[in-house]
């Protein structure tokens, strides 16, 4: 049984469409759509279900382990996220490094789980990785997710939109130092520049 994110059920129903036409049989793979509240909560709570992975927020992750405790303690896999790193060392394939750690962040318009939202950087190396990364930010092309020119897409909601612009709006005041990006991109749909900050501390809140 899949329970998609009520905000992305698309990716999920394609699937269901193509395991029916490779032959799996009606029944083997279910796609249930709905609100957590409701559809995965009644996955969750369910005695015949024996197991859930669950990925998503530590407040709903809690509630899906409460939930399996709650009824015939089924098994329960949670993977909440968090603030991924990358490390870059001086010795490093700089290309590579580079693509790779801004791959990391934003693919998908950093709406995964494991983004690598934090980038850790050897000091000798730290000045042309900031710069080579920065250069890698404006050559984004922001737009239509089904264009094959877009190399990002829009946030997912208004929800995520602001959740988004606050963080940035909170490193603005906490200190950091904004390299480029920072605003909303267009004036249609949930589009944000990729934003690329330095001196950040450990204690800040878009470092935890």
């Amino acid at each position: 049984i899949v329970k998609p994110a009520e905000q992305t059920p698309l990716t999920a129903l394609r699937v269901g469409e193509l395991a029916l036409e490779a032959g799996i049989p009606e029944g083997v793979v279910n796609i249930v759509t709905g609100f957590g509240e409701t559809a995965g909560a009644a996955i969750a709570d369910h005695p015949d279900v024996d197991k859930v992975a669950f990925t998503g927020s530590v407040e709903v992750g809690k509630l899906a382990a409460r939930a399996a405790a709650r009824t015939n303690l089924k098994r329960v896999t949670l993977e909440l996220g968090g603030k991924a790193p990358n490390i870059i060392f001086a010795d490093a394939d700089f290309d590579k490094a580079i693509e790779t750690s801004f791959f990391g962040l934003f693919w998908l318009a950093a709406q995964v789980c494991c983004a690598g939202s934090r980038l850790f950087v050897e000091r000798r190396a730290y000045d042309e990785v900031v710069d080579r990364m920065v250069q890698r930010a404006h050559r984004q092309k922001l737009g239509d997710p089904f264009s094959p020119e877009t190399t990002q897409g829009p946030q997912i909601s208004q929800v995520q939109f602001d959740r988004v612009m606050s963080y940035i709006e909170s490193g603005r005041e906490s200190g950091a130092t904004l390299l480029t990006g920072g605003n909303r991109f267009g004036d249609k749909g949930y589009f944000i520049e990729p934003t690329i900050f330095t001196d950040v501390k450990d204690e800040m809140k878009i470092a935890r």
